[in-house]
């Protein structure tokens, strides 16, 4: 009992150890690859019956192989987030491709994760790895998690989905599968997520999908119609409308009270036109009075702003003072001319400003001299 005891502890022990070496190895590896070759053959000396060695030897001498490409070299480190944003950037060789899918194999199950179970936080990081990746994905499972995922975040739905996704081997049945999807349960979907679902079908159809059915046609002419009702109410053929909105298959009711608005609007805006006809042939002779009378009041504001105009204005109105203030400021602007100054001190002796008027003529005498 005893020695089954020790051997039961030595294997114990001799697990532990294999499991802190190997990844000790794996650290190793991440940082220094050649000496994480020499622990690797050591290891191997110790334990030659385990078969999960070759893999990892088959690891350590591809990330050796890309120690003299920097530009590889976040592969030696095995930084995910690194290899998407490399594939963002760039389209990988073959042989580089083949080197990815041996250093991060589990590309394939998270691109599968991506499209059957998709999140709001890892959606648009992962799908990149759909640039390289081609799993094996249950393309109902996809299609209509797909389309209750773009229904809750339709900021999803870019033109680097789309792009990646048509190129896949699975994209037209994938896109079949959405359609269909959509027309079996259009009963469950409310008539306010039509834009958003219209905008799924063109990515269904984008990727290669199609599937005809009046239901997808008439989501179509429903969110057509609901744009236009939302931009204009002018020149709308309500007619045209009416009869577009009763021959839909689908949920109406939003669209309907839309268009009804809209009529009742427009027939508010006429009983309004012909009220405001009526009182404008009444208001027509008194706004040409009112014109009349702004534009003399404008042509006095032009001509008062001459000085001379104004100079003449207050003199004849008997303001003589004011008529030599106005008179000074044209004084000022010729101050070398005798005969302004001459007439500016009269003026000033007019009004009774007599200190101002011997101002003048002394200004006069230094004129002269």
């Amino acid at each position: 009992m005893k020695s089954k005891a020790v051997v039961l502890i030595l294997l114990f022990i001799s697990i532990i150890g294999f499991s802190a070496t190997k990844d000790k190895i794996i650290n190793m590896s991440k940082e220094n690859p050649k000496e994480a070759w020499k622990l690797y053959l050591e290891y191997v000396l110790n334990n030659p019956t385990d078969t999960s060695l070759e893999t990892m030897g088959k690891e350590l001498k591809v990330k050796i192989s890309l120690m003299n490409d920097p530009r590889l070299s976040f592969l030696i480190k095995q930084d995910i987030k690194e290899l998407k944003n490399f594939l963002k950037n760039t389209t990988p060789s073959a042989t580089e491709v083949e080197i990815i899918f041996q250093l991060f194999p589990q590309i394939n199950e998270i691109s599968k994760n991506t499209l059957e179970k998709p999140e709001y936080d890892t959606f648009l990081d992962n799908i990149i790895f759909l640039k390289i990746a081609n799993p094996e994905i249950d393309e109902k499972i996809s299609a209509q998690n797909l389309t209750n995922f773009f229904l809750k975040y339709p900021t999803m739905l870019t033109y680097d989905v789309i792009n990646i996704l048509s190129q896949k081997d699975f994209s037209k049945d994938l896109g079949y599968n959405i359609l269909k999807y959509i027309v079996d349960n259009i009963e469950n979907f409310e008539e306010t997520q039509y834009p958003i679902l219209n905008r799924i079908v063109e990515f269904a159809e984008k990727i290669g999908g199609t599937f005809t059915s009046k239901y997808l046609s008439d989501l179509k002419k429903y969110v057509e119609l609901s744009n236009i009702l939302n931009e204009t109410s002018e020149n709308i053929d309500i007619n045209k409308a009416k009869l577009t909105i009763e021959n839909l298959s689908i949920k109406k009711y939003i669209l309907s009270s839309k268009l009804e608005n809209i009529l009742n609007n427009t027939q508010k805006a006429n009983v309004k036109d012909s009220s405001q006809k009526t009182s404008t042939s009444q208001n027509s002779s008194n706004n040409k009075n009112y014109i009349m009378i702004l534009l003399l009041v404008i042509l006095a504001i032009i001509v008062f702003s001459f000085k001379i105009v104004r100079f003449y204005l207050f003199y004849i109105l008997g303001l003589k003072k004011m008529a030599a203030k106005v008179y000074k400021k044209i004084v000022d602007k010729d101050p070398l001319n005798e005969e302004k100054h001459l007439k500016l001190a009269q003026l000033y002796e007019e009004a009774g400003m007599y200190d101002k008027a011997l101002e003048e003529y002394n200004i006069l005498k230094r004129i002269k001299i």
